[in-house]
């Protein structure tokens, strides 16, 4: 026997065993299809699998708690934080605005400071008169009582006259201002505390500037009106509440 006659009897009975084999397991496949011990063995994954690739609209009713604790913890919190952060806004819109500050002042020309005795005379004339934390108040009345309804202190730090020693004194310049908390009567105190700044000024020979040291513009005087009219937009947002 010749080695090509040997080489293609191995091929053949090769290719007999391959064929045997393959229809031992496709008559085994027909005999055992999966069957309920296959789902046992591998029945878990394949179960899994198959429930998170098509989850039935049954499975999960309004009333049942999630399936995972995270989503169970975060619903079961949820309420309380949003009641402790409602009742913080709350709070928070209850608390009053800080007071509005405006000022301006009244400087002096260059190389002649306000003398003392000149300024009590002026001031006197003004509305303005000595009080508390040694500076000058103007006072009118709010809801029948006295009240500060702007201030005048000394440009200079630490801002106070020394009533007592004024003959001596002179500054290079006055500040006038006022802390307004909405009432309806704010307009009118700014008003006040502009005019009599330029009376000052006047009176003085003087000239009133706004908080950046600069000429008090009829622009810079609109803004500050704003500044009056929002802030009491602010405080009637407060007493509603």
């Amino acid at each position: 026997m010749d080695a090509d006659t040997l080489r293609l009897i191995l091929l053949v009975v090769g290719a007999i065993l391959i064929l045997a084999l393959y229809l031992w397991e496709r008559g085994h496949e027909l005999e055992d299809p999966a069957g309920p011990d296959d789902d046992d063995d591998a029945g878990p994954a394949r179960a899994s699998t198959r429930a998170k690739r098509e989850p039935a609209l049954g499975d999960f009713d309004a009333g049942d708690e999630p399936r995972d604790p995270r989503h169970r913890e975060a619903r079961e919190d949820a309420p309380e934080d949003f009641d402790d952060a409602l009742e913080a806004a709350h709070q928070q819109a209850l608390e009053p605005p800080a007071p509005l500050l405006l000022q301006v002042s009244v400087v002096a020309p260059d190389e002649r400071p306000f003398t003392g005795e000149a300024l009590m005379d002026v001031a006197e004339t003004c509305g303005l008169h000595p009080g508390e934390m040694e500076i000058f108040h103007y006072t009118d009345t709010l809801d029948g009582e006295p009240r500060y309804a702007f201030s005048m202190a000394n440009m200079v730090k630490p801002g106070i006259f020394p009533f007592d020693e004024m003959e001596t004194f002179s500054t290079p310049g006055l500040l006038l201002f006022a802390q307004l908390e909405g009432e309806p009567e704010d307009m009118a105190v700014f008003d006040e505390m502009i005019a009599t700044a330029r009376k000052l000024a006047t009176m003085l020979d003087g000239e009133v500037h706004d908080d950046h040291r600069r000429p008090l513009s009829i622009k810079k005087e609109e803004e500050m009106r704003r500044a009056v009219r929002e802030n009491e937009r602010l405080w009637a947002g407060v007493t509603l509440n």
